[in-house]
C-alpha cells in the first residue's frame, strides 16, 4: 500500500507561484494540509502550523533555502522535521549536503517521482537514510 494513511502537515516554500500552486494542488490532493509560502519571511511568519515535512526551494528572494534548513537543523524544535531541498540549479546536492537537508530534488521533476519522495518521507517506516 503506497498511500499514507493519515493526513501529514507539510510546508512548501518556492518563489516561483505556478511551482508552488502545483505542489500544493498534487498534495492537497494526496488528502494533506499544505501550507505554501513563497519565501523565508512568510515561512517565519507560520509559528503555529508544525509540519511533518518542509519543501523547500534552494533560491528565494530573500534567501538561500540551504541557509534556512541549516537553521532549522540547529533548532531542538525542528531538527527532526525532514527537509527536502528543491532547485532547477545546478549543484543542488552540494546545497543539500551543505544545509544538512534530509533529501533533494531536481526541477523539473516528474509528479510520480514527486510523489515517491513525499510518500517516503511521510511515511511511518522511514530512518535517517535518504530513501531510494
Amino acid at each position: 500500500m503506497n498511500k499514507v494513511p493519515m493526513q501529514k502537515r507539510i510546508i512548501v516554500v518556492d518563489d516561483d507561484d505556478d511551482v508552488l500552486q502545483i505542489m500544493r494542488f498534487i498534495l492537497e490532493e494526496q488528502g494533506h494540509l499544505v501550507e505554501a509560502v513563497c519565501d523565508i519571511e512568510s515561512f517565519n511568519r507560520l509559528t503555529g502550523f508544525k509540519p511533518d515535512l518542509i519543501l523547500l526551494d534552494d533560491w528565494l528572494i530573500d534567501g538561500y533555502g540551504h541557509e534556512l534548513c541549516q537553521k532549522l537543523k540547529q533548532d531542538h524544535r525542528t531538527r527532526m522535521v525532514p527537509v527536502i531541498l528543491i532547485s532547477a540549479q545546478n549543484g543542488i546536492e552540494e546545497a543539500a549536503e551543505k544545509g544538512n537537508a534530509d533529501d533533494y530534488i531536481t526541477k523539473p521533476f516528474d509528479v510520480d517521482f514527486f510523489m515517491s519522495k513525499i510518500q517516503a518521507w511521510l511515511s511511518p517506516h522511514y530512518n535517517s537514510c535518504s530513501p531510494n
